[in-house]
């Protein structure tokens, strides 16, 4: 093996070698010297060459080598990079809590922003831990346990700067790392970002929200928007007059990519699928292995043995169920599912039992829910009457196997678009945020219902309802007529345009173009 270049840091201190093409530090080098052909150790144990090496910076060399290498593999550009560049510019931004479900890429896109970013990048995976990260948490947090945890790992020396971050993933498998947040924080100097796909173990007993001290972001498969820059067509998109003012041909580009979009939905590992064979059936082959992959790694943390059973009649079964229920009954959502679960599966389960699976669906980011607000007024405000899926592809991959008729199940994934889309808006940092409110919602008022309400930042009501066909929206018109809502639209497939006070707008912009100017 033979050494070819030197590398330094920023202050010019020797932190390791490229050796045959791969870095090393030297203190790995220090003590495996006899494997490089070119390097020894002098009398005082310091790493000598035979010949005056060419050097290069660390950052050059590795942490931007990194990135391009990341980008190269994964290279969709994704918006919660800009939410990351915002927390990194915030003065005395603390730790940073990066929340999402299984495989929509939150540890590829921490790991481009941290190569881009910062000259140093420590990753922590404890669900291997293979270089024993606890053990730092358990000793102290202290600069010299960093330096010891990046000895172990094959890291640079550490570099207690806010040119250093610290990424810790999987952080919900250690109750003892997770309740040990603020300690981390207080230690040390550098950035620090925690993830992990079951976040909601840590809304059990024993784990302690670390309050004041950790900021959060909520990370999501590819928006509508991401998925058209994918084609280069976001410009377009943001662009496109939603009255019918712009080119048929725009119009029919953007239905194009919406109609791929709404049957392989936005997890990223699906959406390559599709780049590669442009097959639904192969694109839906990775859903269903993704699903088998969520059931397998929920399983982990249940502990009766019929909660597996319950979490996936609740998640393959019950939710389209319910999404098929078209009246808003008043009721709590936990109630519905409770009765399809014991009829589709034979089960005596409780409504508690029901309640946790539903909890738990929620945290991992496989649904969301969606509130009513009764008598179309904005103070009568229900949680959780309706669940959605918070992916389209997932909705039109089950929805393949339900005993419906082809509208019904069109019907489903169009609402479900629209919701996710609509989510999005709620779950934005707060200076950007144009929506009030927690979720969406839909509104009853007697005999009438309203697929969504929205309240934007001058306490403007929106109405939405969402059209698979050209039937009138009759209930939409009454909360005109009645001065419920201050605008009504109607998200359907047309180019747009306004007809008697109703707004008619193309469906694929009905999240991302709020509010519709």
């Amino acid at each position: 093996m033979i050494a070819t270049h030197t590398i330094q840091d920023t202050d010019r201190e020797t932190v390791g070698y490229i050796v045959d093409g791969t870095f090393y530090t030297d203190y790995y080098l220090g003590r495996n010297i006899e494997l490089v052909d070119n390097l020894s150790l002098d009398n005082h144990g310091r790493i000598r060459s035979d010949r005056e090496l060419p050097c290069l910076s660390y950052v050059e060399a590795v942490t931007r080598k990194e990135y391009q290498a990341i980008t190269a593999k994964n290279p969709f550009v994704r918006d919660i990079q800009f939410d990351l560049e915002e927390w990194k510019q915030e003065k005395n931004h603390g730790v940073l809590q990066l929340e999402g479900s299984r495989q929509i890429g939150k540890t590829t896109e921490l790991l481009k922003f941290a190569c881009k970013n910062y000259e140093y990048v420590i990753y922590a995976n404890l669900a291997s831990d293979l270089y024993g990260f606890r053990d730092v948490v358990q000793h102290g947090c202290s600069p010299m346990e960093f330096e010891k945890y990046c000895r172990r790992a094959g890291y640079p020396h550490f570099k207690n700067s806010c040119h250093t971050i610290l990424i810790i993933d999987e952080i919900q498998v250690s109750e003892q790392v997770y309740n040990a947040i603020r300690s981390v924080a207080s230690s040390v100097d550098c950035d620090v970002i925690v993830t992990g796909s079951y976040l909601g173990q840590t809304i059990k007993e024993g784990y302690f929200l670390p309050a004041g001290t950790v900021s959060y972001l909520k990370m999501y498969p590819l928006s509508f928007a991401e998925f058209c820059r994918i084609f280069d067509k976001e410009d377009q998109f943001k662009k496109i007059d939603l009255f019918g003012g712009s080119e048929q041909s725009e119009y029919d580009q953007l239905f194009a990519l919406y109609d791929v979009y709404r049957h392989i939905g936005g997890y990223p590992a699906v959406v390559r699928k599709y780049l590669e064979s442009g097959d639904y059936d192969a694109c839906y082959q990775v859903i269903a292995d993704l699903l088998n992959t969520f059931e397998n790694e929920s399983g982990n943390y249940f502990q009766a043995s019929k909660e597996p059973v319950i979490f996936k009649a609740v998640y393959r079964q019950a939710m389209i169920e319910m999404c098929r229920e078209r009246k808003g009954s008043g009721n709590k959502v936990v109630e519905l599912v409770t009765s399809i679960v014991k009829s589709s599966e034979k089960l005596l389960v409780s409504r508690d039992e029901i309640s946790n699976a539903i909890a738990w669906l929620i945290y991992s980011g496989i649904i969301g829910e969606c509130g009513c607000y009764a008598d179309a007024d904005i103070m009568k405000y229900q949680p959780a009457r309706r669940l959605y899926y918070m992916d389209c592809g997932i909705a039109c991959y089950i929805g393949a196997d339900m005993e419906a008729d082809r509208g019904t199940v069109e019907g489903i994934i169009t609402e479900t678009f629209v919701f996710d889309e609509l989510y999005r808006l709620f779950t934005e940092r707060y200076r950007r945020r144009k929506v009030k409110g927690d979720t969406p919602s839909f509104s009853v008022y007697g005999q009438n219902e309203v697929d969504f309400m929205l309240i934007d930042r001058e306490n403007n009501i929106y109405g939405i309802e969402v059209k698979t066909n050209d039937g009138v929206p009759r209930s939409l018109k009454v909360y005109m007529d009645k001065k419920l809502v201050d605008r009504a639209i109607v998200a359907k497939r047309t180019n747009g345009g306004c007809d008697g006070g109703i707004e008619t707008i193309p469906v694929f912009a009905v999240g991302y173009r709020f509010p519709y100017k």
